[in-house]
């Protein structure tokens, strides 16, 4: 059990205001100043101590230098990995906490059991962004095995963050139709609140979008710098609807072609504004 920073062991729950007293007693735990800390994880003295203090903004980019510092402590480290799932889902994802446990044994079954949410895949991320083996477990996963297994690895890595893998994932998007159709209608789904059966419905009928405020929606995922897999599925979407709404859509995917740093999305981009399938690049 994770208890509440500075609350009664009713709540078992932090909030966002806690996190950086959490990165501090982290840091006191593991014997560390403000100075050395700083030191090993390049972030400045004083940016430490206005996270620790709450006058600054804590980041998963942070929480996670600090997980890298405080080692394999297992104290030290459920604080952290509790803080990371406080940012990123708002509470203490267990589910979450388990699967990234498992990817570092490298133990795939409870991925291959059932399709993860855009919430649990974040914080499991998060926890496993810096650590190589399970970033190469994933890598291995999203390519072979079932296609509940290839979809969920495939979404671990577009949500870590890294060009590299961003790219990775849009070949596999490219190349795999089952993870495809699988990705594709959870990002349906969550971006534009179908229920799933709805949403799947959508993404095998090929139809463009048929509102205005999905066109909205999607326009606005196309640069959602936390899931590469969603803005190649929403780019993808696009073209779809380019035919009815090209000022639109040119226009979304303009923007996306000045803060996109993935070449296989630049690609897709390129292909929709010219007319062309996503799919095929």
């Amino acid at each position: 059990m994770w208890l509440s920073p500075g609350c009664s062991k009713s709540k078992d729950r932090w909030t966002v205001d806690d996190l950086g007293g959490t990165l501090r007693r982290a840091r006191q735990a593991a014997g560390l100043s403000l100075a050395g800390m700083a030191k090993r994880t390049g972030f400045s003295r004083s940016y430490l101590g206005n996270a620790e203090t709450g006058e600054r903004a804590v980041t998963p980019a942070l929480i996670r230098a600090y997980q890298k510092v405080v080692g394999d402590d297992l104290n030290r480290r459920e604080l952290l990995i509790g803080a990371v799932s406080t940012l990123v889902a708002g509470g203490v994802p267990d589910e979450a906490s388990d699967i990234a446990a498992s990817v570092r044994a490298e133990r795939y079954h409870v991925l291959a059991s059932a399709q993860t949410s855009h919430a649990v895949d974040k914080t499991i991320a998060a926890l496993v962004a810096r650590d190589t083996p399970s970033l190469a477990a994933l890598t291995k996963w999203a390519q072979k095995g079932k296609p509940v297994l290839r979809v969920n690895a495939s979404g671990i890595l577009a949500k870590i963050g890294s060009p590299v893998l961003d790219g990775q994932v849009a070949r596999q998007l490219v190349a795999d139709v089952e993870v495809r159709e699988l990705y594709l209608t959870a990002v349906v789904s969550r971006v534009l609140g179908l229920p799933w059966e709805d949403a799947g419905h959508l993404v095998r009928s090929g139809s463009p979008l048929a509102e205005q405020r999905q066109l909205d929606a999607l326009t606005a995922e196309v640069t959602n710098a936390t899931d590469a897999g969603a803005r190649w599925c929403s780019i993808v979407l696009l073209a779809r609807t380019r035919p009815e709404a090209s000022a639109v859509v040119d226009h979304a995917l303009a923007g996306a072609l000045k803060t996109e740093t993935s070449s296989e999305h630049l690609r897709a981009i390129g292909y929709t504004l010219a007319g062309l399938d996503p799919t095929a690049v």
